[in-house]
């Protein structure tokens, strides 16, 4: 084997491990819940996705997670939520989340 393709072939890997999807500003208020959230206003529903798989190796579960969950408080912040509510498990690098406002709005 090559030393490029040895290099190439490191390169992908270690992509594949990398974090690409940083937390948008604010996206710590929101809450993550898996059960129901009592007494708030549903808001809306959204599907986030990323690529579960580079370059044919497939991305460690957990890192796809933490991604999926970064995009979804990103779109609960453009919708005015405080907090998501998880609609389904991770399938193919996609999953859908419920955005609900739980807490007081003050104008």
């Amino acid at each position: 084997m090559s030393i490029v393709r040895i290099i190439l072939v490191l390169a992908v890997l270690l992509s594949a491990s990398c974090a690409w999807v940083k937390q948008p500003p604010g996206g710590e208020r929101i809450r993550i819940a898996a059960a129901e959230v009592g007494d708030s206003t549903g808001l809306d529903s959204t599907r986030v996705s990323v690529r579960d798989r580079v370059a044919g190796v497939q991305r460690k579960p957990g890192k796809v997670a933490e991604e999926l969950e970064r995009l979804a408080r990103a779109s609960a912040l453009e919708m005015g939520g405080d907090t998501l509510l998880l609609d389904g498990p991770v399938r193919d690098g996609a999953r859908d989340f419920i955005v609900y406002r739980c807490t007081a709005q003050v104008n």
